[in-house]
C-alpha cells in the first residue's frame, strides 16, 4: 500500500502547480448545467447529473490516465518507476487514485445542484454505472497509450475518443429518443450502456430493458482486460 501511496503522492504534484486545471471544472459544471436546464428544465438537469458521472468515468481513464502515462514514457519518468521496487499494479494503481482528485472536486462542485434536486437516488444509480466504466475506461486507455510509439501524440488520440464517446451518443440525453430499432446498436457504446443502466435504476428512462446495457458492460470489461494484458510491458518483460 506504501508503493501506491508514493506513485499517488508523486504523481499529483502538479495540484500545487496547475491548481487552475481543477478550478476551470467549475466553468464546465456551470455551464452545461445551464444548457441543460435551458434544453429540459428540472428533468434536463436529473440528466446532467447522470452524464456528469459517466463522462467522469471515461474521461479519468481514458483521457486523464492514458495522457499522464504517456507523458511519464515520453519524460523517461517510468524508467524512474521501474528501476524502483515498484511493480505495475503499485503504478496503476497510483496514478488511479492521484486522477480521483478530478473527480472528488467536481462531486463537490455538483453538490449543490444534488442536494436542490434531492437526487441522491440517481447518484446511487449512477454510482452502480460508474465503477464498472471507470474499470473499461482505464484498461482501454492503457491497452492505447501502451500501443503508441510517439507518446506525444497521445493526446491527439485520446481526447477525440474522451469527447466522441461522450457527446454523441446517449449520454447527456436519453437512449429512450432513439428508436429501439436502431437503440441495440447505439448501446454497444459503453458510455451509452452505463448512462442507460444508471437512467434505468435512478427511474429517469422508459425503456425497461436492463439486461442489455448491463450485458455490454460485461462485455466491455472482458475486452478491457483482454487487450490491456497484451500490451503491458514493465522493464525487461
Amino acid at each position: 500500500m506504501g508503493k501506491i501511496k508514493g506513485v499517488a503522492y508523486l504523481t499529483s504534484r502538479w495540484i500545487k502547480r496547475q491548481p487552475m486545471w481543477l478550478i476551470q471544472d467549475l466553468f464546465i459544471v456551470i455551464g452545461f448545467a445551464i444548457i441543460m436546464f435551458v434544453w429540459g428544465g428540472i428533468q434536463g438537469l436529473k440528466n446532467v447529473l447522470v452524464a456528469w458521472f459517466i463522462s467522469g468515468a471515461w474521461g479519468m481513464g481514458v483521457n486523464l490516465v492514458a495522457q499522464s502515462i504517456g507523458w511519464d514514457k515520453q519524460g523517461r519518468t517510468m524508467d524512474m518507476f521501474i528501476a524502483s521496487p515498484v511493480k505495475p499494479i503499485h503504478y496503476l494503481l497510483g496514478y488511479f487514485l492521484s486522477s480521483f482528485i478530478f473527480l472528488g472536486v467536481d462531486f463537490l462542485y455538483m453538490m449543490a445542484l444534488i442536494i436542490y434536486l434531492n437526487a441522491w437516488v440517481i447518484v446511487f444509480a449512477s454510482l452502480v454505472a460508474f465503477f464498472p466504466l471507470l474499470l473499461i475506461s482505464n484498461l482501454i486507455g492503457l491497452s492505447i497509450v501502451m500501443r503508441i510509439k510517439k507518446p506525444t501524440n497521445i493526446s491527439a488520440i485520446t481526447n477525440p475518443i474522451q469527447m466522441v464517446l461522450i457527446i454523441i451518443p446517449p449520454v447527456f440525453y436519453p437512449a429512450s429518443v432513439i428508436p429501439e430499432s436502431a437503440r441495440y446498436l447505439v448501446l454497444l457504446i459503453p458510455t451509452a450502456a452505463g448512462a442507460e443502466i444508471a437512467r434505468q435504476l435512478a427511474g429517469l428512462s422508459t425503456w425497461h430493458n436492463i439486461w442489455y446495457p448491463s450485458l455490454v458492460i460485461a462485455a466491455w470489461v472482458l475486452i478491457g482486460i483482454l487487450t490491456s494484458a497484451r500490451v503491458v510491458k514493465w522493464g525487461m518483460e
